[in-house]
This record gives structure tokens, C-alpha cells and sequence, in this order.
């Protein structure tokens, strides 16, 4: 697991790829309730962790500037985490706004997290708005991997972020494909700046070359479900423990 630090605010001590063992991969830092566009409770999410005998989460919801609702969430979440049988962190997961790294959250929301997900959820249009995403696909591979490369790097160059969530998330679910060279060069600039990549259970595409790049580059890494319901928690970790032991 993950090292966490010994104060009120938990931030992990994430570990580098090829530091890994089968037996680290015992967290889930990346989760969704039904405070936001999942379907269960943080308790029945606790509850399930638990039963699957992890050692840590992270409650990641889906925020930005207008969520005025966090307060009180982190509120609930504090409480819920005096658990002895579980460390419970709060977290959030925040959309990219542009190129320079922009994260569409409260600098309040980002305080109070112990992980902050910086995520490429949407492509700017240039207009101040996003290219819906059922039009993404209208700007080819080529122009959406350069987009959402270039979205991702601005995150790694955001202090605030902790982590860069699913990397070509949205391309890989468009096109069923990452660009290799792109994914490398993130990589390479996320151990620069000492920012964890997610190993995202729900997009993994192209599995040897997705992990042939982290057992070359050996990153910092963060390791997610995206859950919306407590039956994804931990949902394909197999595949991880076994590319570990390769």
C-alpha cells in the first residue's frame, strides 16, 4: 500500500512502478458516490472496501468551482473515516480547463483534500466552452491525441495536482487505442515533477504496451477503480498484481 502520511490530512507517499509488489495493490484511490454520479453511499462504498479486505480508499467525487455542497460532504467524510478497520481519505477528481493546467476547483476543495485527481474529462473549443464528446470523434486521432496530450501536461505542471487521472481517458474510450509516444512523454514529465500516474482500472487499453511504457519509465503511480457502484471497487486489480510480477 501506499505510505500515508501521520496527520489529519493523509496525503499518500506514492511509489514508483517497478517498486511495486502483488501485495501493495491494496488501496483504491478512486471513487465515486452517490453525492455526485455514483449509485452508493460512502458507507455501503466502505462497507464493501472492507469486505474486500483493502487497506485504504480515497473518496475522489467530481467537483468544480460550483460545488458548494463539498463542505458539508467533507464534513460526513470526516467522520466516517474515524474507522479503525480502513484509512478513508478525501479526495476529489477535477476537470483540466485548459492548457495551462487549470483544474476547475475551489482552492478551498483543494485544501481540504488529501488527493486531488486532475483529469482530462472534456477538449476545449476555443470558444470558452468543450467539443461535446460525441463530436470529439469528428477531430480525428491525430488531433484528439495532440488535444488531450497537451491538456494532460498542463496538469503536470499544476502543483496542486497529486495526480493525473486516467491519462488519455477519453481518447482511448473513442478510439480503443493511446498514442505510445504521447503516453511516454507523460510519463517521463510526470517523474519529473514527481506527480503519481493513475493506473485506472476502467480504461486500460493495449495491455503489454501500456505496461511495458510504466516498467520502462518506472513513474510514480496511483492505482484506481472509478467506481460508481460498490460491486467496481477494486475491479480488475488481477491485472496489475499480475503485470507486477512479470
Amino acid at each position: 500500500m501506499m505510505r500515508l502520511k501521520d496527520n489529519k490530512q493523509m496525503k499518500p507517499k506514492f511509489k514508483r512502478f517497478n517498486n511495486l509488489t502483488p501485495k501493495d495493490i491494496n488501496f483504491d484511490f478512486h471513487i465515486h458516490t452517490n453525492q455526485t454520479d455514483g449509485f452508493c453511499s460512502a458507507e455501503e462504498m466502505i462497507d464493501q472496501a472492507i469486505n474486500l479486505k483493502l487497506k485504504a480508499i480515497a473518496i475522489t467525487e467530481h467537483v468544480d468551482k460550483s460545488s458548494d455542497w463539498f463542505n458539508n460532504f467533507a464534513a460526513r467524510i470526516e467522520i466516517l473515516r474515524n474507522n479503525n478497520k480502513i484509512k478513508i481519505l478525501l479526495g476529489i477528481e477535477t476537470k483540466v480547463l485548459d492548457f495551462n493546467g487549470t483544474i476547475d476547483a475551489t482552492a478551498n476543495a483543494i485544501a481540504k483534500s488529501d488527493i486531488v485527481i486532475g483529469s482530462v474529462h472534456r477538449y476545449p473549443d476555443g470558444q470558452g466552452g468543450f467539443v461535446p464528446l460525441e463530436k470529439i470523434r469528428d477531430l480525428g486521432q491525430s488531433l484528439s491525441a495532440k488535444t488531450e496530450f497537451n491538456l494532460a501536461m498542463g496538469l503536470l505542471k499544476n502543483k496542486k495536482v497529486d495526480v493525473l487521472g486516467h491519462p488519455f481517458g477519453v481518447y482511448s474510450k473513442l478510439f480503443g487505442v493511446f498514442p505510445e509516444d504521447y503516453l511516454e512523454q507523460l510519463l517521463i514529465k510526470s517523474l519529473e515533477n514527481k506527480i503519481a500516474v493513475e493506473i485506472n482500472t476502467k480504461y486500460i487499453v493495449e495491455r503489454d504496451l501500456f505496461f511495458k511504457l510504466f516498467r520502462k519509465i518506472n513513474p510514480y503511480v496511483s492505482i484506481g477503480s472509478d467506481a460508481h457502484h460498490k460491486e467496481e471497487l477494486a475491479r480488475s486489480f488481477d491485472i496489475i498484481r499480475e503485470e507486477i510480477k512479470k
